[in-house]
């Protein structure tokens, strides 16, 4: 691009030394001009798609800084495009790219890697699940696939070691965990570093009992777990801190309104999501009231119920979706399964075609089908709208694959809404599990934000769960204690959904005979995920040219 601009300027330079001796030359053609600044929006987006993940450590300290120097490059680069020249859809790319990098070079300003374990969703499971899920589907019998695995395990260790090293500056900074979150971890860290034939990377290996990685298992991997189990117990855990809100941290109330940012997509401040939370919980409660007594329905096999169900919903479909889902999913047994896992959990397909879209069903919380958890997390819901932006190959891949959070889990709980619509929700049960659903995401806007800038107490929280969701107290504090390990991120799935309800009640209201339910949803969908005000910005327009 730079070159580019060096060309241009001489160019021009030679044309002003000559123009007294020669006929200046035809100035180049609308389209060609026109063209430049779209093909230099894309240079830019799908250059940063493959320079921004390099390998390494993620939370080392070298690498944090290489990142934060690429984000802010990039955004330097953005700056040379002019916005003003770009078409609709240029635009729009341009916008979430801008606001992707802003956001990131944001939360630079916070040492998150000093903070890197959580009993929920942090390196440790998430390397499990990856590595398990990776040893049962491959054959690890070809020479690739083990040094893959082999080097993954490497890096591991050395993710390890790091972390461990940014925990004991997190202590002499006062940036420590809360000692009820690291107590909660031990057990996780133990299992998981355990020798033993019930561990989870073992049970993975069964099927091959002659790989080479059962030894980098045992030698590299548990041995990994294992020192990060002991250093938290003799070292760090006595360090721990006793509060347990993040406003509670050095920057603490700024570093939570980010979080609260990023996970919402609103400027609102944690106050407000707090009473917006009081009131979705009141008005669910209302109609949660209004049903009869439930009535425990007979569990049976699941697998096979909700592939009957799939069948269902796709015939549903069309009354209220131009299209189907463009890709299948499977549908299996979660394993390994636990009472705390969910119902029901969806994994987006891998690109290229690496791994198929999955639709993982808990055996071990015996039930009969979810039907409001099944339209969320696979269709019309996480299913659906992953598939048609999977299938939008003219998107950059930064959108093809990109993710945003109120949108997505907005979407999901939205798509739970549209039960009656379609004709599925045919009980007072189905009714009371999706108006169950919605009060989970409205009790996350009031406990998140008291827990973190409310001052509620660990106590206060839990018996606000468990008297609102008949929760038993394990399951009550579990949740509560997950909203302290990842703060701001259970806001994203009311917030969102709101959004999508206020622009379908605009939309009814403003179009009156000439809305049409179908057209609704695929303008929705359409262009993928993206920061809801410019989704707003995009469905009022839509909306004026509609009328």
């Amino acid at each position: 691009m730079a070159r580019f601009s060096l060309q241009v300027l001489l160019q021009l330079a030679f044309l002003a030394l000559t123009a007294c001796s020669r006929a200046p030359a035809p100035p180049p053609s609308l389209a060609a001009t026109a063209a430049a600044p779209h093909d230099n929006l894309n240079r830019i987006v799908e250059r940063y798609w493959d320079e921004h993940a390099p390998p390494g450590v993620s939370i080392a300290p070298q690498y944090l800084a290489d990142s934060l120097a690429l984000e802010r490059r990039y955004l330097a680069e953005l700056s040379t495009v002019p916005r003003a020249r770009l078409d609709a859809d240029a635009g729009l790319t341009y916008d979430i790219f801008k606001r992707q990098r802003e956001s990131s070079i944001a939360a630079y300003t916070y040492p998150s890697e000093l903070l890197p374990v959580n009993p929920f969703d942090s390196m440790p499971q998430q390397f499990a699940r990856a590595a398990a899920a990776g040893f049962a589907q491959q054959s690890l019998e070809r020479a690739t696939e083990y040094a893959h695995w082999q080097g993954r395990i490497e890096d591991y260790q050395r993710w390890t070691e790091q972390a461990i090293a940014n925990m004991r500056d997190g202590v002499r900074r006062g940036y420590t965990a809360p000692r009820v979150l690291m107590e909660r971890m031990l057990p996780v860290l133990q299992s998981l570093g355990e020798d033993a034939s019930g561990n989870v990377f073992y049970v993975a290996l069964r099927t091959k009992p002659d790989s080479r990685l059962a030894g980098a298992v045992r030698d590299k991997l548990l041995p990994a777990y294992r020192e990060l189990h002991d250093f938290i117990r003799d070292e760090y855990l006595p360090r721990a801190r006793a509060s347990i809100d993040w406003g509670a941290l050095p920057l603490g109330p700024s570093w939570y309104a980010m979080l609260v940012k990023r996970a919402t997509g609103t400027q609102l401040p944690p106050s407000e999501i707090h009473g917006i939370g009081l009131a979705e919980v009141d008005r669910i409660r209302a109609r949660l009231l209004a049903l009869p007594a439930s009535v425990a329905p007979a569990a049976g096999n699941l697998v096979g119920a909700y592939q009957e169900l799939k069948l269902e919903t796709l015939a549903a479909m069309p009354k209220d979706f131009s299209s189907l889902p463009p890709t299948d999913f499977e549908i299996q047994a979660f394993g390994p399964a636990s009472e705390a896992a969910p119902l029901l959990s969806y994994r987006a397909a891998a690109p290229q075609g690496r791994a198929s879209a999955i639709l993982y069903v808990n055996a071990a919380r015996p039930a009969a089908p979810h039907t409001a958890s099944f339209l969320s997390e696979a269709i019309p819901g996480r299913h659906y709208q992953s598939a048609l932006q999977l299938e939008r190959t003219d998107l950059p891949r930064f959108r093809r694959f990109g993710t945003e959070p109120a949108f997505l889990d907005g979407w999901a709980l939205y798509a739970a809404s549209l039960g009656e619509e379609m004709g599925l929700y045919r009980d007072d049960e189905a009714r009371r599990g999706a108006l169950l659903g919605q009060l989970k995401c409205a009790a996350a806007l009031v406990v998140d934000t008291g827990l973190h800038a409310q001052g509620w107490t660990r106590t206060q929280a839990s018996a606000y769960l468990r008297e609102l969701l008949a929760l038993e107290d394990t399951d009550a504090n579990s949740m509560t204690d997950r909203f302290l390990a990842l703060p701001g991120d259970a806001l994203a799935c009311k917030m969102g959904e709101l959004k999508f309800q206020s622009w379908l009640a605009q939309a009814r209201q403003l179009l009156g005979s000439r809305f049409d339910i179908r057209e609704f949803h695929a303008e929705v969908l359409k262009d993928g995920a993206m920061p809801l005000d410019m989704l707003e910005a995009r469905m009022k327009l839509w909306m004026e040219a509609r009328r």
